[in-house]
């Protein structure tokens, strides 16, 4: 692995999942302010499914190549409390990305509902349990608002890095990787300069 950056992969599925992400959260609030019963509300929440569903097949590879890659190196290096904050924020991030999607697809499950994925029927529980679904429901609901707030402040916390203590955290995860870590090293290597 090369030490400044992410894989090329693990980079371009960490934007997918994101661009998902921001789909699906947008596709939920469209249901919530739909008009109940309607059919718009109806197709905003197939297509907050679907969305859902690809979330949990782009992380099961995203999983795999963040495993097999490692991390970059980060100039000038963390503080041991924050590279550690980083890393709880991160395995969290990724059991929410995991887990949701599961409990959207259990409530499905045990739901009496028809439902597909991209038109193709999908199965429901030998007795589908109206009870038991609306609670995986609620659990779903829950964590999702947990993950919209974690997603907003893991942002806030990479912009902070970018912009204020102007360190290379993000320029490992952008796409235009080489100019960013570049200019952070020359900035870096500038400031070293002022200090002699």
């Amino acid at each position: 692995m090369n030490t400044s950056h992410y894989s090329t992969w693990t980079r371009r599925l960490h934007w997918l999942v994101f661009i998902l992400v921001t789909v699906t959260l947008i596709l939920i609030y469209a249901h919530n302010w739909s008009p109940k019963g309607s059919v718009i509300q109806a197709q905003f929440k197939w297509a907050h499914m679907q969305f859902g569903i690809a979330i949990l097949l782009v992380m099961l590879p995203r999983v795999i190549m963040r495993r097999r890659g490692g991390r970059p190196h980060i100039f000038p290096p963390l503080p041991t409390w924050q590279d550690w904050l980083a890393q709880l924020m991160q395995f969290v991030l990724y059991v929410l990305l995991l887990a949701l999607p599961l409990l959207g697809i259990a409530n499905r499950l045990w739901s009496p509902e028809a439902w597909n994925f991209l038109g193709i029927a999908l199965p429901h529980a030998p007795v589908p349990d109206k009870v038991f679904s609306k609670q995986l429901l609620r659990i779903h609901e829950t964590l999702g608002n947990a993950l919209m707030y974690l997603a907003g402040a893991h942002a806030a916390i990479a912009l902070v890095h970018h912009f204020i203590l102007r360190d290379s955290t993000l320029c490992g995860m952008l796409p235009i990787w080489r100019r960013a870590t570049a200019t952070h090293m020359d900035s870096g290597m500038s400031m070293d300069a002022q200090d002699e």
